[in-house]
């Protein structure tokens, strides 16, 4: 099993951007710096596995379902309130509001992560 770098990168660069928006959210700095690491590691991950993982016969296809399946177990976990205190900023409270929106986001931020893992992948 050979690691293709391009979709490694791929998906480092996509945790990358998502990993920028904890920053601009008036957050501590401590905070933002903690959501961005967790941003950036979920999504460069998923690039991993990606570039590790064998080709199901479709790069995009493949990336997707592995996005898909590796988010599933946060995106129930965001898909369950938890309360926060009253002066907790807003950017918190899209985290860990719950409900179906939470959990829908989550995947499609996974699924996109793999299929822009997947597209970049080298052709076998």
């Amino acid at each position: 099993m050979e690691l293709d770098r391009r979709a490694t990168m791929a998906g480092a660069v996509f945790g990358l951007l998502t990993a920028v928006g904890p920053w601009f959210q008036g957050l501590p700095w401590s905070a933002a710096a903690a959501f961005a690491a967790g941003l950036f590691l979920t999504y460069a991950s998923i690039g991993l596995l990606v570039g590790l993982l064998p080709d199901f016969g479709h790069r995009l296809r493949t990336g997707a379902l592995i996005g898909f399946f590796y988010s599933l177990p946060g995106a129930v976990f965001t898909a369950v309130p938890y309360p926060l205190a009253s002066d907790a900023p807003a950017y918190y409270r899209e985290f860990v509001g719950g409900g179906v929106r939470a959990l829908l986001l989550t995947l499609l931020f996974g699924v996109l992560a793999g299929a822009v893992a997947g597209g970049c992948r080298r052709r076998p």
